[in-house]
């Protein structure tokens, strides 16, 4: 058993390594450093505003590199548009209760502009400049801009002094959305495969859910990509990286074979519809839906191999069979056989993404538009 000192150092180990504590430890040497400088080595009429200069290091600073420099222009640009409405309607109509609406409203309406990002700072920029700094016009809008740039500045130069690399972030999101997708297609065989007691059920996720995970996995590959930019520490993980990114773009199209499933077996279900004539079709689409969700798992855990494969691909060619060996009896057990042949052709197409296109030979004689793998390259024997 650990002592406490030892679980303490490990717990604040962790701490340290986590993205938001890195973040907010650089954030707030950036806002601190940049505070100093303006406050003790400025002149004086200047250092009254000292306190712009750390508000432009914590407005820049972001877990990227990329999103503290895009995110330091805009603000800054921001900024300077809401001093420069600011100061026209000034000179024109003084101060008073209008202005300050008219202001306000000029800046919402610049604000709008796509490549300004968000309208926080151009209206709040209007405004602070027309009240705050209507008595020392040309120092205030100088401190303002220009000490919010500077702390900006800083928080850039901490960024890339000391980047991140959030990599776990974006490996857990993918692992946490294979485990759901997985789940489905358990649920999915549990609901239209052989009757399973209600403690055994897996139940089926909301595409809610599912679209948040989705959102989630989407948002925290893409931070990856963008803190490889101006990152030294990204040279020794740019396969890692590749890696994340064709995962990602496999796991989408994975999720929406998945979520096609689901619709299709809802649809056709509640149409009163059935997988097919026999019980033995509805066992074994049962049975390739679970073989498919066992294959997911392992691909997350980063075991992919052809035996958890070719079950897959042994369960599906067992339902082809006996769907040839069931030929449709009426009009209703046809429209039964093209539901079936549709599921067959997803999880066909679910198990081409889950091998990287090539290498199932029943996909040989079916060639399909190539796809990322599931797998990582690492994975595959």
């Amino acid at each position: 058993m650990r002592s406490p000192a030892l679980a303490s150092l490990s717990w604040a180990h962790r701490g340290v390594r986590h993205v938001r504590v890195q973040l907010a430890l650089k954030g707030a040497f950036a806002a601190s450093a940049a505070w100093f400088v303006a406050a003790r080595l400025l002149p004086d009429d200047i250092a009254t505003y000292a306190c712009y200069a750390p508000l432009g290091a914590v407005i820049a600073i972001h877990p990227t590199v990329h999103r503290s420099a895009t995110e330091a222009a805009r603000n800054v640009a921001g900024i300077v548009l809401g001093a420069t409405i600011a100061l026209l309607t000034d000179s024109v109509f003084g101060v008073n209760f209008l202005t300050v609406a008219l202001v306000v409203v000029v800046g919402i309406l610049v604000g709008g502009m796509r490549w300004l990002g968000s309208q926080g700072w151009v209206p709040t920029s209007a405004l602070l400049t027309l009240v705050v700094g209507s008595y020392d016009k040309q120092n205030y809008v100088l401190a303002f801009a220009g000490l919010t740039l500077m702390g900006a500045v800083f928080a850039v130069v901490v960024n890339m002094i000391l980047p991140a690399l959030p990599l776990e972030r974006s490996a857990h999101s993918l692992t946490h959305l294979r485990d759901t997708v997985a789940c489905e297609l358990d649920a999915l065989a549990d609901s239209y495969g052989p009757q399973v007691d209600a403690g055994e059920r897996t139940e089926r996720s909301s595409q809610r859910h599912l679209d948040q995970l989705l959102g989630e996995m989407r948002s925290a590959v893409r931070e990856s990509g963008e803190a490889a930019d101006a990152n030294r520490r990204a040279r020794n993980q740019r396969e890692t990286l590749r890696d994340l990114h064709r995962q990602a773009q496999a796991l989408e199209q994975f999720g929406f074979l998945v979520h096609y499933l689901g619709l299709l077996l809802d649809d056709h279900s509640s149409g009163g519809g059935s997988l097919g004539p026999t019980h033995q079709i509805t066992l074994q689409t049962a049975q390739a839906l679970r073989a498919l969700a066992a294959a997911v798992r392992v691909v997350t855990a980063g075991r992919c191999d052809k035996e958890v494969t070719t079950t897959v691909a042994d369960s599906v060619d067992n339902l082809c069979a006996t769907l040839l060996a069931h030929p449709p009896a009426d009009a209703t057990s046809h429209s039964d056989l093209l539901i079936t042949g549709s599921v067959v052709t997803a999880l066909r197409r679910s198990l081409t993404v889950i091998r990287g296109g090539d290498e199932d030979e029943d996909d040989q004689h079916n060639p399909s538009p190539s796809v990322p793998p599931l797998a990582s390259a690492q994975s595959r024997k």
